[in-house]
């Protein structure tokens, strides 16, 4: 059920996404920045085994990830032993998808989970299963949908006074 659930969530925000978020910059310094960058931020290497097999699919970006965006994976990947061969796979599938969503799109992922799990279990299956049902077209227009009114909900922040040129003088020379 869950694994529908974010099937119904990833195709909604994956119609509406396209955008890889750009890298991180390469931090400056020597050593010591080198090896604070390690423990905040495990590099590829560094990652244990079972870590690496949770988290394969994003074994080329991994080390371009900002420490948060690292920490959100290795809090997932921590979860992939419980999974069952199916889930894994799935979670493989989308992992690309899910990595390359934008912050804006990963709020509104975690805001769509957590309205979706706070419906009653029989409530949240029936949409579900009716959100299933509907043809590709349909489902890429909900998403684009869902997008547009996500922007319009966003407050825009007011522009900047300019200054008026008035209040300067000009020399009487």
């Amino acid at each position: 059920m869950r694994h529908r659930l974010l099937s119904l969530l990833l195709t909604c925000v994956a119609a509406s996404a396209g955008l890889a978020q750009p890298p991180a910059p390469a931090p400056a310094g020597g050593a010591t920045a080198a090896r604070a960058q390690s423990i905040s931020h495990p590099q590829w290497r560094e990652l244990s085994s079972d870590q690496r097999e949770a988290l394969g699919p994003l074994a080329a970006d991994w080390d371009k990830f900002d420490s948060d965006r690292k920490k959100k994976w290795l809090e997932i990947a921590a979860k992939y032993p419980n999974m069952s061969p199916e889930g894994k796979q799935r979670f493989h599938e989308r992992m690309p998808q899910l990595a390359k969503l934008t912050p804006e799109q990963r709020e509104t992922t975690r805001e769509n989970f957590r309205h979706a799990y706070s419906l009653p279990p029989g409530q949240r299956q029936a949409l579900t299963q009716k959100y299933q049902g509907l043809p590709e077209e349909r489902k890429k227009a909900l998403a684009a949908q869902a997008h547009t009114k996500k922007l319009a909900a966003t407050p825009r922040r007011p522009a900047s006074p300019v200054r008026e040129a008035s209040s300067v003088q000009p020399s009487p020379h």
